[in-house]
């Protein structure tokens, strides 16, 4: 059995990285996933388990994810609560991985890192699909609400597959020092591109990166919007992409809902990774009335010659919305474990 920590992915994603790899590699893997996901949506991902902790000392919810897949099996465990996040823990979880068909436990994954690349990676799955990487319509620009893992990634991704076509980042955040922070870590890797901090309290000095920004990443559970309709650059001669995934809750919003309204009393369909699941988490589209016709899941969007009903045509703005599936754990967790090699800790008689 592998153990695998965070360290361990990071180290072999650096590694592995590169644009061919995103879109020829792990981009299949992923999309295979949600594929079959859709097939049988409830038998593959049954049912989760939220419970708040049984310790009267303890504000902890456990949430419990399986996954029954013919291809992978096992479970992914989350916890967190106000206490993680005063710490600056957040959430702690793991991905468990078992043979198919017998059961074996094969790896043990710490889900942070994990989690963080497989939302990027479900992000960019839409966005490379509607914005082709060699497009020359877009913008200079990208745009990032929030800091953790799940920012670095969205971020990284990105850069990678839209390198020389991106010139900056502008990373918002509720606290300026840890945008800055991000900032100085992202610098490191991509010398050739202005990155820039602002706090959510400066909208007047990056409204206007915003404006000049194709790809917009929504990476903080906000309960009011962040990203204003005004900020949006509405010339439809440039391809713009919206990727939500901060809110997870029926109360949480990322997006301005007026533009969430114009967007669906236009018609324009959002892209999402299970609409079944969206449509009972996603604040921006429990609030502002989507139906599941109203939504593609972005395996449709795969099978399609003409996906032009996602995007906008008054405004070239296209939006996805992602709320995570324990099979898109399971599927890029089953990979990693399978070519991570050396750099897992190998445990012989669990």
């Amino acid at each position: 059995m592998k153990v695998i920590r965070d360290k361990d992915i990071q180290s072999f994603l650096t590694k592995e990285l590169t644009k061919e790899s995103i879109l020829h590699q792990f981009q299949p893997i992923l999309l295979r996933g949600l594929s079959t996901y859709a097939c049988n949506p409830n038998a593959i991902v049954p049912p989760r388990i939220v419970q708040q902790s049984n310790n009267p000392d303890s504000d902890t919810t456990h949430v419990y994810m399986p996954c029954i897949s013919p291809d992978e099996v096992g479970i992914k465990v989350i916890s967190g609560g106000p206490s993680n996040n005063s710490k600056g823990l957040g959430f702690q979880g793991c991905v468990m991985i078992l043979d198919e068909f017998t059961g074996q436990l094969n790896a043990i994954i710490n889900a942070a890192c994990l989690t963080a690349f497989r939302t990027a990676l479900a992000s960019v799955l839409g966005l490379t699909r509607v914005v082709p990487v060699d497009s020359e319509n877009i913008l200079p620009e990208i745009s990032v609400f929030g800091v953790g893992q799940q920012a670095y990634w969205h971020i990284k991704l990105a850069l990678v597959l839209y390198e020389g076509k991106i010139k900056g980042v502008n990373i918002m955040n509720r606290t300026l020092a840890n945008a800055k922070k991000l900032s100085k870590e992202l610098e490191k890797a991509f010398d050739n591109v202005e990155f820039r901090a602002y706090s959510f309290d400066e909208d007047s000095k990056y409204n206007s990166h915003i404006a000049n920004s194709s790809i917009i990443f929504g990476c903080t559970p906000s309960t009011s919007a962040v990203i204003k309709q005004t900020f949006l650059n509405k010339d439809p001669k440039y391809a713009k992409f919206i990727s939500l995934i901060g809110s997870y809750k029926p109360h949480m919003i990322e997006l301005d809902l007026d533009f969430m309204h114009h967007l669906r009393n236009s018609g324009v369909r959002v892209i999402v990774d299970s609409k079944e699941h969206t449509l009972h988490e996603a604040g921006e589209l429990i609030q502002s009335g989507y139906t599941d016709n109203q939504l593609v899941e972005i395996h449709e969007l795969y099978d399609e010659e003409d996906f032009s009903s996602v995007t906008d045509s008054t405004t070239g703005i296209t939006v996805q919305k992602i709320v995570g599936l324990s099979i898109m754990d399971l599927c890029m967790g089953k990979y990693i474990y399978e070519k991570i090699g050396d750099d897992a800790v190998i445990v012989n008689d669990f």
